[in-house]
């Protein structure tokens, strides 16, 4: 139970409401502030988790969430998933006949969201706070942003995945002084944190991680192994794209399903051909198989986490509590690597699934002004890349280019101003290309190019003689400013470093948008394209009750009985009139039905 913690005030006249989302890649999720604690907000069909899928079903019409997620096997070339691992990169999703951004699908997931949120606040949402990765790249940032705009949604605030998650835990533990570290491992990338918690206060010592790891690669990693039994069976199926569309299914079903049994059966019918006659795949997978398929991958994880702590300058016996946020968290192995390596076993005092959007709700709740927090509630973020310019330098005697200097290392308190001088490095030279890269090695080819702008008017003198000052203003959001003098003028110009090859112009932006409401028109609709039914003359549609009756039908026993008692507490509670109590008994039934996937 959420409540109100020793110097946080709620306000009795809620402002508009500022929602947190979780842009995930498997999964999204919204949540908002509810009186004085955070509570995530179902989707149309009763589920907290919406898949990040979208699809193009054969009338034209875009889905996203389950009905997207319903079509893969039968539609591959129609739908799309992982979309997160694509932000900033310029790469085009194709869906059928027609080519999107990476933005765009991500604007059709954020839409989503957007109109479950309103459907159950019964307002409009305008703004919000969206989570991404520690580890992402100012490009991806600026591409989340761009999403948010085509949803119709204002995103002035970017919070770091990990650093939502340790909110939702510290929000209940603001009374300790200690280190924790956030180990988040999602369904396409990984972060760690370290924070140091006192008075309230949350201060990030340190991130680390990978973009490009999680629960999609181990889920490819075990279709890989599936596909090699199909190729003992002699079936060719790894051009098929509907034979491995049903691989992955089958691949994260049995991950999942391995996080709580030793072993699965696999079945797979009618995968493929061989000599004309339909065969199927039928194989057992054991936990110890599974580890060892996924044994590199996770062991990998544990670099990240002695960079963190030796960048925060922290033995791992300093920690505190480790805090495991992401499905992919839930792997057994996981837990035997993180309490070999502490030689204390994982924290489990937040809900992998939710704790991001619990924590970017809180934050939403903070920047509305629906919490008030004098010195109850600070955030203290770090920037995850050092973020510098291309110079030239001597190397035995001869000048180098392609250098790489920093100006705010990695790690610093965000937000952060830093200023470096710089020289000609020729004789009369009159101009100089800027050239921003973020990164860590010494050589600008293996970092990250963001932007570059021209200086023009230095006075022609000895190289050497002439320099300019470069300062960089890294803000909240992970937004970088560039500002350029000339020293002997006092000419200055400005960069915001927000148009990287892959972000969309203004009038890129406006077009897209347009598209996106044009084929977004009717596919608020059910799976399939029909309608909800409208509810009886003079109630309101409710889709979690809606949801555990339809759920009823399935069930028996104790689980049948379970939900049958849910439902009667919540219509108990909500005829009672008693707001905080019909909340709670909304979060039960929710809870249930979710055990119940």
């Amino acid at each position: 139970m959420w409540r109100p913690q020793s110097g946080i005030y709620i306000r009795r006249f809620m402002p508009a409401p500022v929602v947190g989302i979780d842009l995930g890649t498997t999964h999204s999720l919204v949540a908002v502030m509810k009186g004085d604690r955070p509570e995530l907000i179902p989707n149309r069909y009763g589920k907290r988790l919406t898949p990040s899928v979208v699809g193009l079903d054969k009338n034209g019409q875009v889905h996203v969430g389950e009905s997207a997620k319903n079509q893969l096997v039968s539609a591959p070339d129609r739908t799309v998933l992982e979309v997160k691992r694509l932000m900033g990169s310029g790469q085009k999703v194709q869906l059928g006949d027609r080519s999107y951004t990476p933005q765009e699908i991500s604007g059709f997931i954020l839409k989503a969201l957007k109109e479950d949120a309103e459907r159950a606040l019964g307002e409009p949402i305008v703004e919000a706070v969206v989570t991404v990765p520690a580890y992402f790249t100012d490009a991806q940032r600026q591409a989340t942003k761009d999403a948010g705009a085509l949803a119709g949604l204002k995103v002035e605030r970017i919070l770091n995945e990990p650093t939502a998650a340790a909110l939702a835990y510290g929000i209940e533990h603001l009374d300790k002084e200690q280190f924790v570290l956030v180990y988040d491992l999602g369904g396409g990338t990984f972060d760690v944190s370290v924070l140091e918690m006192f008075e309230g206060v949350l201060d990030v010592k340190a991130s680390a991680g990978n973009n490009h790891l999680g629960g999609s690669d181990f889920d490819a990693a075990i279709s890989e192994w599936l596909f090699q039994a199909a190729d003992g069976l002699g079936l060719d199926v790894r051009n098929d794209a509907k034979a491995r569309a049903r691989l992955k299914v089958a691949a994260e079903a049995a991950k999942i399903e391995l996080s709580s049994v030793m072993e699965t059966h696999i079945a797979i019918p009618f995968l493929g051909l061989k000599d004309g006659e339909p065969k199927s795949l039928e194989i057992d997978l054991g936990r110890e198989t599974l580890e060892k398929l996924l044994g590199k991958q996770l062991e990998s994880t544990l670099k990240p986490i002695e960079t963190a702590l030796k960048d925060a300058k922290l033995d791992k016996a300093t920690v505190a509590e480790v805090i495991l946020v992401g499905g992919s968290s839930r792997i057994p192995l996981v837990h035997q690597l993180l309490t070999t390596f502490f030689g204390k076993a994982p924290k489990g005092g937040v809900h992998p699934d939710e704790a991001v959007a619990l924590g970017a709700a809180i934050q939403a709740g903070l920047k509305s002004g629906a919490i008030k927090s004098g010195n109850s509630i600070m955030i203290a973020d770090v920037a995850p890349f050092t973020l510098g310019v291309k110079v030239a330098g001597n190397a035995k005697d001869q000048m180098v280019s392609g250098l790489f200097s920093p100006i705010i290392p990695r790690n610093c308190k965000v937000p952060v101003s830093r200023t470096e001088s710089y020289y000609t490095t020729y004789d009369n030279q009159r101009a100089v290309d800027v050239e921003i890269y973020q990164g860590e090695d010494r050589f600008v080819r293996n970092n990250t190019f963001l932007d570059m702008y021209t200086v023009d008017g230095l006075m022609p003198k000895p190289k050497g003689e002439e320099s300019i000052d470069i300062t960089f203003t890294y803000d909240i959001n992970g937004i970088l400013n560039v500002k350029t003098r000339i020293n002997s003028t006092g000419k200055e110009a400005a960069l915001k470093v927000d148009k990287s090859g892959q972000r969309m112009s203004p009038l890129e932006r406006d077009e897209a948008q347009k598209r996106l409401d044009r084929e977004w028109k009717g596919s608020g609709n059910a799976p399939g394209g029909a309608a909800p039914k409208p509810a009886a003359t003079g109630t309101v549609a409710d889709p979690l009750v809606d949801k555990a009756k339809q759920k009823l039908g399935a069930l028996s026993g104790d689980a049948r009985a379970k939900v049958e008692a849910k439902l009667k507490a919540l219509e108990a509670a909500r005829a009672s009139g008693d707001k905080a109590k019909a909340s709670a008994a909304e979060a039960e039934l929710t809870d249930t039905l979710f055990d119940l996937e």
